[in-house]
């Protein structure tokens, strides 16, 4: 094959990929998992879970807050720092009125002393259920 229809080939190709990826990037979401399977083998990938707030903390240091959440299957801590905060709050969404309502997040696996964690995405992935 000639260098210039090997070129035009591979063009096309990199071309029909990246309008592949542009049009199916909507359909890809973090997969939902039970609590109980998240594992260090997830280290920095997005995942969703749902469950029940059990307890939410304010650092002493700043303005980032720890959730614990309950699935039923197992219990771990969401990690909402300060500009997630602000604008949970600007959606009207309190910290305090979280304690004990079930909510949907989606967040990046985490480690922390031990303990797996998740850290908070972004406001829009935080969602109460009803």
């Amino acid at each position: 094959m000639e260098d210039r229809l090997i070129y035009k080939i591979a063009l096309a190709t990199s071309i029909i990929g990246l309008l592949g990826m542009i049009f199916c990037a909507d359909q890809i979401n973090p997969r939902e998992i039970k609590i109980k399977d998240i594992n260090r083998g997830m280290m920095d990938e997005d995942v969703t879970v749902d469950g029940l707030v059990q307890n939410v903390k304010k650092s002493s240091t700043s303005n980032t807050y720890f959730l614990d959440i309950m699935d039923g299957t197992g219990k771990i801590s969401l990690i909402i720092f300060d500009s997630n905060v602000l604008d949970l709050q600007k959606s009207n969404i309190s910290m305090s009125n979280l304690l004990n309502r079930r909510v949907k997040v989606t967040g990046k696996v985490s480690e922390y002393k031990g303990s797996m964690e998740l850290i908070l995405n972004d406001a829009a992935s935080l969602k109460l259920l009803v």
